[in-house]
């Protein structure tokens, strides 16, 4: 009995002393992996109507009686970037942006699809070269204002979107990187336009730091054919040239933006979503400016102005044919506690719509309080 209970004993304590060895094993994988996102709640409201629900797209009436408060949290985010350390990485990251109520009638709510992919890819290097395959940014130049809006004026001068693509960079120096892609010819995820043109898009793009400024310079060609009744199969020549800079003045102030001239700019967050076919491919230009004020302490300010501005003589007069969207915004940030940061944000929006009676001007006063908690 006394050699049983022996025995026993020093199998528990073999046990004891195996267990943490083996759980040390299992937790040592062989990528690292970061997890990451932040928290973000919103509660917006508009004096008249604003057209994309959580969004802030263009003005849609100046009636009083559709005017909206939203309150959201669709802005959360969270997200993964894995790599082996030297060679490969990887990153994939979601939010909840996408479809948030599909209605199977008036009193049956539908599925939701709210969970949306913003990136997923997968990057080898070689030496100065980079291969990027899957979901990430188009190579539109990577400034924005500093809205707390999800859109970040979109269809307002600030030209952004992602795109499943293949990307091939090439790093000169510190300071010089040049990059290639073939990207999915359409932000609509379905088959459609640009899917059926049977073509890539081809995106190309040249980046220079000069001290700590950067300026970036981007070019993009791609095409459409069309798939509604009366132009069906008409092509439509998706075309590009868009400037990017970042210029930090000193170390208070720094100075931010994008200048764009293109046509048929819908894939970009541009034009304000006007395409065209045909002898009618709608041409625009437009760009946006944002000024950060960052003093010591918790408190910083932004200042923008952003303006989007398609040519007018290929836009037929119509109820809803949008001819020019400009938007200005000032927002203050406090980061409370140095982990939550809130911000309060007000904007004037003035959408330009041609009529068959002529121009109609439609303004709107957007006001958004933020709460963001990054981990």
């Amino acid at each position: 009995m006394r050699k049983i209970v022996s025995s026993a004993a020093i199998l528990a304590l073999a046990v004891c002393c195996a267990l943490p060895i083996a759980a040390q094993e299992t937790a040592t994988g062989k990528y690292k992996v970061n997890f990451y996102g932040h928290i973000k709640s919103d509660f917006a409201y508009d004096v008249h109507g604003a057209a994309g629900d959580d969004f802030m797209l263009y003005v849609a009436s100046e009636k009083d009686s559709e005017r909206d408060f939203r309150a959201s949290a669709r802005g959360t985010r969270f997200g993964l970037d894995i790599t082996d350390g030297d060679k490969v990485s990887a990153k994939i990251e979601t939010d909840f942006m996408g479809l948030s109520e599909s209605a199977i009638s008036s009193t049956t709510p539908g599925p939701t699809a709210d969970l949306r992919i913003r990136h997923a890819y997968v990057t080898l290097k070689a030496g100065k070269f980079e291969i990027l395959a899957g979901q990430t940014w188009h190579l539109t130049p990577l400034e924005f204002s500093g809205t707390n809006n999800e859109l970040a004026l979109g269809y307002s001068g600030v030209l952004w979107y992602r795109a499943p693509q293949l990307r091939l960079t090439y790093k000169a120096n510190d300071n010089l990187t040049f990059a290639a892609a073939a990207v999915r010819p359409t932000r609509k995820l379905t088959d459609a336009e640009g899917t059926a043109s049977g073509l890539p898009q081809g995106q190309v793009q040249a980046q220079l730091k000069v001290g700590k400024a950067k300026f970036t310079l981007m070019g993009a060609a791609g095409q459409w054919r069309s798939t509604a009744n009366g132009t069906m199969g008409k092509k439509g020549d998706v075309l590009l040239a868009d400037f990017g800079y970042n210029i930090p003045l000193n170390s208070m102030f720094t100075l931010n933006g994008q200048i764009w001239t293109g046509q048929n700019l819908y894939d970009f967050m541009g034009g304000i979503g006007n395409m065209g076919y045909g002898a009618n491919e709608v041409k625009a230009s437009g760009g946006f400016a944002n000024l950060l004020i960052k003093p010591a302490g918790r408190f910083f300010f932004n200042a923008a102005y952003g303006v989007d501005n398609p040519v007018d003589d290929k836009i037929a007069a119509a109820a809803a044919a949008k001819t020019k969207n400009t938007t200005i915004l000032a927002n203050a940030n406090c980061l409370v506690y140095e982990k939550v940061t809130v911000t309060l944000e007000a904007a004037q929006q003035v959408t330009e719509y041609k009529l068959a009676t002529g121009y109609d001007n439609r303004d709107n006063l957007h006001y958004q309080l933020s709460f963001k908690f990054p981990f």
